[in-house]
């Protein structure tokens, strides 16, 4: 998960900065008590992340976010931490988005009391869109997710195939973003693949397209891979990777865009084969692979 962590007082900015020591994929934002800043950073923010943490009054947050809302399928988990690093609030797209889990992680970090108020989790039951969530599954259509929730939450049965309600679950698109040094095997390429899947509890089967840089068109290792597991594999060019990158406002390498002109390319790739993605494994280093895993929205 891809992260901003916005903070407007200096307590914030030192609660800021203990998340982020622990916190892979986040990102800082700082802006001082400036509100018009403020909106701007949300507003340019609030699609590029997956989830946003917001370390202020839960009213700024909510006036800072509503613009932007449109809905639990698509909205990115936003969470709320008094400026005392106290509390920590979900606040929107608590299952689908992860805001609920993101609370409990950010809370154990901080040692914080997390703030739940889905009424699954506060009853300890399961939730359907949280679990189709972990599985890679889009739940359609939104209004049958309420409806099945409750049902859950009154302890009636939920049929798989059977019920006046049908909630679909349909696989979402997996995309691996890859890059490699020069020369490397098909066989240490699997290898770390398979480690990037497993980060995320996901088969290296369940991979539905590969995407790189054009400069490795001629990876003989790569291009095996991808015959390896009888899936396409795209390539972008530079250009087109670097409009990602600042679409994104990606983290790049300063060694690699030395030599190749962009300093990120398994995320920005992944990226660019989607209109709208969430992180499953952001970029990770393997001994000559760097990987990113996105689910497509």
């Amino acid at each position: 998960m891809r992260t901003a962590i916005i903070s407007i007082t200096e307590n914030g900015e030192a609660i800021s900065k203990k998340i982020r020591e622990k916190l892979e994929g986040s990102d800082e934002f700082i802006k001082g008590k400036d509100f018009e800043k403020l909106k701007e950073v949300v507003g340019e923010n609030f699609k590029r992340y997956d989830a946003l943490i917001m370390i202020c009054a839960v009213g700024i947050v909510i006036r800072m976010i509503a613009p932007y809302i449109e809905n639990k399928l698509k909205d990115p988990a936003v969470i709320a931490i008094d400026e005392q690093g106290r509390r920590v609030i979900s606040l929107l797209s608590g299952h689908v988005g992860g805001a609920n889990e993101l609370t409990e992680k950010v809370a154990q970090i901080i040692k914080a009391e997390a703030i739940i108020t889905t009424a699954t989790d506060i009853n300890q039951k399961p939730a359907i869109d949280t679990i189709a969530a972990k599985m890679g599954l889009r739940p359609f259509p939104k209004e049958a997710i309420k409806v099945i929730n409750s049902a859950i939450l009154r302890g009636e049965k939920v049929y798989v195939k059977a019920g006046e309600t049908i909630l679909n679950l349909t696989p979402q698109r997996l995309i691996l973003g890859i890059g490699c040094r020069r020369g490397t095997l098909k066989e240490e390429i699997e290898e770390a693949v398979i480690e990037a899947c497993e980060k995320i509890s996901q088969p290296i089967e369940r991979i539905n397209l590969i995407a790189s840089v054009d400069i490795k068109k001629d990876e003989e290792g790569l291009l095996e891979f991808a015959k390896c597991v009888n899936r396409e594999i795209k390539f972008f060019d530079v250009d087109s990777l670097k409009r990602t990158i600042e679409k994104y406002k990606l983290k790049e390498s300063k060694i690699v865009k030395e030599k190749i002109g962009i300093g990120n390319i398994c995320e920005s790739a992944a990226l660019s084969c989607v209109e709208e993605g969430k992180f499953a494994l952001t970029k990770t280093k393997f001994e000559k692979v760097t990987a990113a895993l996105i689910w497509e929205k």
